[in-house]
């Protein structure tokens, strides 16, 4: 279908959304700089606790208490974390490096970390010639609307907030603030609401604007104040509500220092399926933004806009020019993928319309993209959703990014990998198993998108996930026994699916062992002993070993009786018999004790 579309007109604004994003320091710094006043040793730090895998809440809560912590975070942020193996605690600033020498002693403990400070990109040139709202027009979306304009595709704002009025009025889901720690997402800044309209202003309405997703809804989660300030912990917290309730596409227009936490979360994004937008950052150099920088993420420049003196739609120069402001890539560096227009007109969250510019305005235009791909694609996964924009992208070259400038409608009808991993088998297989056992897949190839995860599955039911290299996962066999099959449902990045099976003989139970003929204990041996012994196992016994003062000196393969000459041994010697089953299992006979 052609729609036409009308141009809202923005006269002399008197709002603007500006916050600089050139310096952007921790919270926990802040405190540390505050001096030795006792105010500034009181004041509270929080402190990110990641445990290692398959440690259990018990044990974490014991680590924490080991140190004198205590998790304070309502049931939901504990929860949230809990899905990444971490916890946040709060700490006074003067007992910051006692807390996390303790922690970082503790076996149970992956990593210790202050939480640091995001912050919004938002910036505002005073160029006079940015008065087009052209912004559509650079990433072909009225041609991507001859197709469509959206769907049910819901779409993640990692923000401020959202206030759904206006043309965002019945566009938006539930949603979550972390800040206030409740359920009522709204926008006290208005960073969060521009964002949103940029993706899903409702369009063909007769008023307002229209966003590149005009019929795609939003999921407002508030990890941003009032001042655009906010935790690398909230933002990972949004980052994993958003995916337990259902988004697959995330915009993050913030930013800040790397964060082991938020690395974790942007990693359980992609291994769900979801695809992550990110602004580069507004420090108009080649540095490192977080999480824009971060692996698998779709990280967005800024190009400027045509001036009033260019032709629409046909501008392209303009379009494929990063602007002074925009983060970019420096020379053989590829974190920094596309672009699209960061000098925008949007709406505020009172409603009014202002003229916004940065890369937390271009990165939301890419998220409706990704969400139009979504909608005439969906069982693409985020890979395969970014893979089918950076394509689209790399016919429009922009100086500064991987691959170009966003083009939706060519984004359509990129195809996805449709080659599933393969494997020759799986290990173990047969034979016998106790304790913990690492399950592995053998020969583990993909052609193409690269392998994501792998999951354990044990007689049917699902226990553990790996998203590392080379995939393996570890079995904890208590509360088995017998034939047990264990499978591994292999994924690749676009998730296509192998899997493979085996069978394992789970014997945790500890054989018999005794000594059946042996002198007495307490005796006065000379000459040649002879030790007889018996076991029993209902998988059969492995082997004995003859032990003397605790040492294996003999062994045995068969029930035959062990024999030593008292002149090889100490004066005084103790003798035990260890019996193993087949599954290595041990126990050790009665100790009985000799002089010479």
């Amino acid at each position: 279908m052609k729609l036409t579309k009308r141009r809202v007109t923005v006269g002399l604004i008197s709002t603007a959304v500006v916050v600089s994003m050139t310096s952007v320091t921790t919270w926990a710094l802040a405190a540390d700089e505050a001096g030795t006043t006792s105010a500034a040793a009181n004041t509270p730090v929080q402190l990110i606790v990641g445990y290692k895998a398959g440690i259990a809440k018990a044990a974490t809560t014991r680590s924490l208490s080991a140190a004198g912590l205590r998790a304070t975070d309502s049931g939901t942020s504990q929860s949230t974390l809990a899905e990444i193996n971490a916890s946040r605690v709060t700490v006074p600033n003067s007992r910051i490096a006692a807390a996390m020498a303790s922690l970082r002693s503790d076996p149970n403990v992956a990593y210790v970390e202050k939480d640091v400070q995001v912050k919004e990109f938002d910036t505002t040139p005073n160029d006079p010639y940015f008065v087009l709202q052209n912004e559509m027009h650079s990433v072909k979306a009225p041609d991507a609307w001859d197709t469509t304009t959206g769907s049910g595709v819901v779409v993640a704002v990692i923000d401020t907030g959202v206030n759904a009025r206006g043309d965002l009025a019945g566009a938006t889901v539930p949603g979550h603030d972390f800040v206030n720690d409740d359920s009522s997402a709204t926008d006290d800044r208005g960073h969060g609401t521009a964002v949103a309209a940029l993706i899903a202003a409702r369009g063909n309405n007769g008023s307002g604007m229209a966003g590149v997703c005009w019929t795609c809804k939003i999921m407002p989660v508030k990890v941003l104040d009032s001042r655009g300030s906010g935790t690398a912990s909230d933002v990972a917290q949004g980052i994993i509500w958003a995916v337990k309730n259902g988004a697959r596409i995330l915009n993050l227009s913030l930013g800040g220092p790397g964060a082991k936490v938020l690395q974790d979360a942007v990693a359980y994004a992609n291994i769900n399926n979801a695809v992550v937008v990110a602004a580069a950052g507004n420090a108009g150099n080649t540095a490192f933004q977080y999480p824009a920088a971060y692996p698998d993420v779709v990280t967005v420049a800024a190009t400027r806009r045509c001036t009033a003196y260019e032709t629409q739609p046909t501008c392209t120069v303009g379009h494929q020019t990063l602007t002074s402001y925009s983060s970019r890539n420096a020379s053989g560096a590829t974190w920094v993928d596309v672009a699209a227009v960061g000098d925008v007109t949007s709406m505020t969250n009172d409603g009014t319309y202002v003229d916004a510019s940065g890369t937390s305005f271009s990165a939301p235009i890419v998220a409706g993209v990704a969400a139009l791909v979504k909608t005439k694609n969906p069982s693409y996964t985020g890979w395969s959703i970014a893979g089918s924009i950076y394509k689209a992208a790399s016919a429009r070259r922009v100086s500064g990014v991987t691959y170009g400038l966003v083009n939706a409608s060519t984004s359509f009808d990129i195809p996805t990998d449709s080659i599933a991993p393969t494997a020759t088998g799986i290990s173990p297989n047969g034979g016998f198993a106790r304790g913990s056992i690492p399950v592995r897949p053998v020969n583990l190839k993909d052609d193409r998108s690269g392998i994501q995860k792998s999951l354990l599955y044990v007689n049917g039911v699902y226990k553990s996930y790996s998203r590392n290299a080379p995939y393996g996962i570890t079995f904890n066999t208590a509360g088995y026994s017998g034939k047990t099959n264990i499978e591994l449902r292999i994924f690749d990045k676009a998730n296509n699916q192998k899997v493979v099976k085996g069978v394992v003989t789970v014997d945790n139970k500890a054989p018999a062992t005794k000594i059946t003929s042996a002198p007495k204990s307490g005796t006065k041996l000379k000459g040649t002993v002879t030790i007889k012994f018996s076991g029993s196992d209902a998988n059969g016994m492995g082997k004995w070993l003859l032990l003397i003062n605790g040492k294996a000196t003999q062994s045995r393969t068969v029930v035959k009786p062990f024999t030593f000459a008292t002149t090889s041994v100490p004066k005084s010697f103790t003798v035990q018999v260890r019996g193993y089953d087949k599954a290595g299992n041990s126990t050790n006979s009665v100790k009985l004790t000799y002089t010479r």
